[in-house]
């Protein structure tokens, strides 16, 4: 028996070999006109790898799109969770980067392109800074309510991020709503870091990020009118005259307890300018807290003149 079997093996040997690269060559055909190589792409993920502990990476770049080649039956086979893309900052230190993005495939994919072709990195130091924070609000008490005072539960808060965002940042503020409101509340309101356009300066974190308002409303307002009164300066040796102010006089409303101690209303302090004959112009109210006038700004003119100054008398 075991002589049968070699003797068959042994038979025709070329003849077989040829018969098998032949059978070889015909399922590589096979194969290759089955599974065909196609190009695809797959969007990935960007991790950052090797950031300087000290330094903090930002990049505007989140994802990117990778070009691949393979069978056809790999992209039906794998999906973009078993690629992998990152920017390798080993070795670099502050400042702006070009970095050639790192691809990780599966075995059996041919890479061919890589979108955006290279990331711009900037690594930057962390720092912190105290800020005072500002409250703003929006919408109206109900008609018969006054606010009286809002308490913030602190003054300042930090903001925390890299140094180039960090000094963007002009001001720290919050919003309360006082839509509908007639009686004192507390709400919580995040905090929110802006530059000097009021947009909303991102990587940065204020901390506490929300804080707690206290909003003290008095029931039942006062209206009165009172007289308005420019705060101008003159310059040296000149002095103002027919001073007029429009409107004169201003209607003030608000909480009884404080409309009471409101007499007049002042604007704000104003500086005429050397060489000026006459002076027209628009002035802001220094409103006091809690109170709420008709306008918030008048027209002011004025003339301007030399002061007489008197000549010594010569002596007899």
């Amino acid at each position: 028996m075991k002589k049968q079997l070699v003797d068959m093996f042994s038979r025709n040997v070329l003849k077989k070999l040829i018969a098998l690269a032949a059978a070889f060559i015909m399922w590589v055909f096979v194969m290759a006109d089955q599974d065909p190589e196609i190009e695809g792409s797959y969007t990935v993920p960007l991790s950052i790898s090797n950031a300087p502990y000290e330094l903090i990476a930002i990049c505007d770049e989140k994802v990117v799109k990778v070009e691949t080649r393979a069978p056809r039956s790999y992209f039906v086979k794998y999906d973009a969770n078993a690629f992998r893309v990152y920017a390798n900052l080993e070795g670099l230190g502050e400042g702006n980067h070009k970095i050639n993005p790192q691809v990780i495939m599966p075995q059996g994919f041919e890479l061919i392109d890589t979108f955006p072709k290279t990331l711009d990195v900037k690594l930057d130091s962390l720092i912190e800074r105290p800020m005072k924070i500002e409250i703003l609000t929006s919408g109206l008490i109900a008609p018969d309510s006054a606010i009286r005072e809002i308490n913030p539960s602190m003054d300042s808060v930090t903001v925390v991020g890299p140094k180039s965002f960090v000094d963007s940042t002009c001001r720290v503020v919050g919003n309360v709503n006082f839509t509908g409101n007639s009686s004192s509340f507390e709400i919580q309101i995040p905090m929110r870091a802006v530059d000097d356009k009021d947009n909303v300066v991102t990587n940065v974190r204020v901390v506490p990020s929300v804080i707690t308002v206290s909003v003290d409303i008095e029931s039942g307002i006062k209206k009165k009118i009172v007289p308005v009164i420019a705060e101008l300066v003159a310059p040296d040796g000149w002095e103002l005259t027919k001073i007029n102010v429009e409107p004169a006089q201003i209607e003030i409303s608000g909480a009884e307890s404080i409309i009471n101690s409101v007499v007049t209303l002042k604007t704000e302090p104003f500086s005429v300018q050397t060489g000026q004959k006459d002076f027209k112009g628009t002035l802001k109210l220094v409103v006091p807290e809690g109170v709420s006038p008709k306008f918030y700004e008048v027209t002011v003119s004025a003339e301007i003149v030399r002061k007489n100054i008197p000549k010594d008398n010569p002596s007899n």
